[in-house]
């Protein structure tokens, strides 16, 4: 689709001018396909009959080309980068993908904690920021072993990416896992960052001349002040606390929710208010909802070659395709204010199948033969295609 060329070429231009024609070529195949729900793998794409490419020379585009990827990647966190913001805010955290293979690199024995089971898999680290109340990811890594080698740990990994890029004066979100020593003075010490997170209930803290774990802090706590988080009512108190092993100061946070739920959050800036600790807290969510639209919709899960630079490299496809959909939903805004996620992709399957007719019949796309799709079509996704087809032949 030209649209989806129009916005790679936005973000991407200079590099890919300096690069061969088929560099573009094969890169838009791929986003592409990644977007399709029907291609479930590098196979299913190049069976395409809008691309003219082998499985072949996708899946040799895929594990070389080396000095290509690492410039995109560059260039990816470049473009995240851009918009201002009054606070940098980072999030990080780690998902499982099913792997059954023994041969796919980076799979080992791992522990699901959705199923409370071992099962063989890979565990994806993402790091990405917020921009416009959205997750984007700037790097997806694998952690694990691979080809006998020891990897670091995935809080290890977390804090060495933090170390090797600059956070200074950021905001970092992370779930009760990452919420540790290390991590927590790494940021608040080394890298002048500010950690939010989550305590576990066993941790041990003292607070008010009092020392209990966090489960008794959050039973005996009286929660005194309220605010409101995406319209729901949050009761919090706010405690400066020392927990056991940190070395430093933090605030903690005790909420409880409309429907009982409680949490304890903690802030290694003490000057936070608690009201502030928890509406940046809330932006965690957003990285668990990409987790989930990149697993059902984007093939995250299905990259099958046997090759580290490719997984490597697929993953940063993962990150470029989400990037191009909401470029592509924001078409539709316009036209549909309030328009969801399965709304549009449905549009945009519809859109795809159209095209296809189009070049398979060598028909030429105008008015009469647009709106003549439009009737055969579902009436949610109507009001979409026109700016869908006439975006794609622009």
């Amino acid at each position: 689709m030209a649209s989806i060329e129009a916005i790679v070429k936005g973000y991407f231009g200079d590099l890919f001018e300096n690069c061969e024609a088929f560099y573009l070529k094969n890169f838009l195949i791929l986003i592409q396909g990644l977007l399709a729900r029907t291609n479930t793998s590098i196979s299913g794409m190049a069976l395409n009959s809008l691309n003219s490419l082998s499985h072949t020379t996708l899946t040799r585009f895929l594990k070389g080309y080396k000095p290509f990827w690492k410039a995109l990647q560059k260039e990816l966190c470049q473009v995240l980068s851009t918009p201002a913001q009054d606070k940098r805010i980072l999030i990080l955290d780690d998902t499982l993908i099913e792997r059954r293979g023994k041969q796919i690199p980076f799979t080992a024995k791992q522990f699901d904690h959705c199923q409370n089971r071992f099962t063989r898999g890979q565990v994806v680290l993402a790091i990405g920021k917020i921009i416009g109340k959205l997750f984007y990811p700037l790097d997806l890594l694998f952690a694990g072993t691979c080809e006998g080698k020891s990897n670091q740990t995935k809080n290890e990994m977390a804090l060495s990416w933090l170390k090797a890029n600059d956070v200074e004066g950021s905001i970092v979100l992370a779930d009760s896992w990452y919420t540790n020593s290390t991590l927590i003075e790494g940021c608040h010490c080394w890298l002048k960052a500010t950690f939010i997170g989550q305590l576990k209930s066993s941790i041990l803290l003292k607070t008010e001349g009092q020392i209990m774990k966090v489960k008794k802090l959050r039973t005996s706590s009286k929660l005194n002040r309220t605010t409101k988080v995406h319209g729901k009512k949050i009761a919090y108190h706010s405690y400066l606390a020392y927990p056991q092993p940190f070395r430093i100061p933090v605030k903690v946070v005790v909420t409880q929710m409309e429907d009982g739920a409680t949490a304890v959050l903690l802030s290694s800036d003490t000057t936070l208010s608690g009201e502030a600790i928890i509406h940046y807290y809330s932006l965690r969510w957003t990285i668990e909802s990409f987790f989930k639209f990149a697993k059902q919709t984007l093939s995250f899960s299905n990259c099958q070659i046997r090759s580290s630079e490719a997984q490597n490299h697929f993953m940063l496809l993962v990150s470029i395709a989400y990037l191009v959909f909401n470029d592509l939903k924001s078409l539709c805004l316009k036209v549909q204010p309030h328009c969801s996620n399965p709304v549009f992709f449905a549009a945009f399957q519809t859109a795809l199948s159209i095209l296809l007719d189009i070049f398979l019949h060598e028909l030429v796309l105008d008015f009469s033969l647009l709106a003549s799709f439009q009737l055969n079509c579902p009436s949610h996704v109507r009001p979409l295609l026109h700016p869908l087809l006439l975006s794609c032949t622009s």
